[in-house]
């Protein structure tokens, strides 16, 4: 459950990632680090879904060297970095080229840098189920569009809610996301999501912005699970969260694919564009960003 500018797993519900992106062509990741089997909330994780999330971790990590995506480079660099205890943003170095300070450490632009909170979702319907699966020793071929083979395209998962433990676990996150502060609250517009950030900032929900965006969704074509409502319904019920940046009502993006997935590579950029042209555009300095495991995974790895 632990992740880094390296690797992660997808059972990160209770991990959470700072950035800082400069618009000087540089941003440095500064991750909290937790172990999950040393963690008071690991109770709330199956077996199960753990060994599932170290599996993926191997599986998605070669994928991603076999496609060459970790070694792209892009007009803005992004690198990772832990973030230690005693670690303040004074503290940290940044590979920007800007001044630096009398220890040769390079100085931190105030100007051009944001602190980004990273949050993975709870337990989804659709990952409880694909543990029940894995459960009952049943593989998933998640590029197969055949229910029989791959629950997660089944049209029952569109759009699919939090569980109860799923819920647990995001209220077990609010004290730390009390403990941060946010200027915005960015989030994918999937309902997991925005249950999540409705659960783990509560305390923030009447003291700052909330916006959803597209680019912080999850993989995009053929998982039914990741396809979205019309904005209008979600709307409905979420109110209070702005989603102007969306553009279309249908979930015009998830349908392009039709039935086959949105590759890492296309991930990948489609990531690096939120991050670059839009995170970085937004007047805030400080952002929680409530979003999925595999995004996730594909930030830390190909695009950081």
């Amino acid at each position: 459950g632990a992740a880094s500018s390296t690797t992660t797993t997808t059972s990160a519900a209770k991990e959470i990632c700072e950035t800082q992106i400069t618009s000087t062509g540089t941003a440095e990741v500064l991750c909290t680090i937790s172990n999950e089997e040393d963690s008071p909330r690991s109770s709330l994780w199956s077996e199960v879904a753990i060994n599932a999330a170290k599996q993926f971790t191997i599986t998605q990590r070669k994928k991603l060297q076999e496609l060459g995506a970790l070694d792209v480079e892009r007009p803005v660099k992004i690198v990772g970095t832990s973030l230690s205890e005693n670690c303040g943003l004074g503290d940290c170095v940044l590979d920007s080229g800007e001044e630096k300070k009398e220890d040769g450490s390079e100085m931190l632009d105030d100007a051009n840098t944001k602190i980004i909170h990273f949050q993975r979702h709870g337990q989804g319907y659709h990952n409880l189920i694909c543990d029940m699966w894995r459960e009952l020793g049943k593989p998933i071929d998640f590029d197969s569009a055949d229910p029989n083979l791959n629950p997660v395209v089944r049209p029952e998962f569109l759009d699919p809610p939090l569980t109860a433990l799923g819920m647990q676990q995001c209220s077990s996150q609010r004290d730390l996301c009390n403990s941060l502060s946010p200027d915005l609250v960015i989030v994918s517009p999937m309902l997991r999501c925005i249950q999540t950030a409705k659960l783990s900032f509560r305390d923030h929900v009447s003291t700052v912005p909330w916006v959803s965006h597209e680019g912080c969704r999850e993989e995009l074509g053929l998982l039914v699970g990741n396809k979205r409502r019309s904005i209008t319904d979600i709307k409905a019920d979420y109110s209070e969260i702005n989603f102007d940046d969306i553009e279309h009502d249908e979930d015009v993006l998830w349908d392009e694919y039709g039935d086959r997935r949105e590759t890492l590579l296309e991930k990948s950029e489609r990531i690096y564009k939120f991050l670059t042209e839009y995170v970085r555009s937004r007047p805030e300095k400080e952002i929680a960003i409530v979003c999925h495991s595999a995004y996730l995974f594909t930030l830390l790895n190909a695009v950081m």
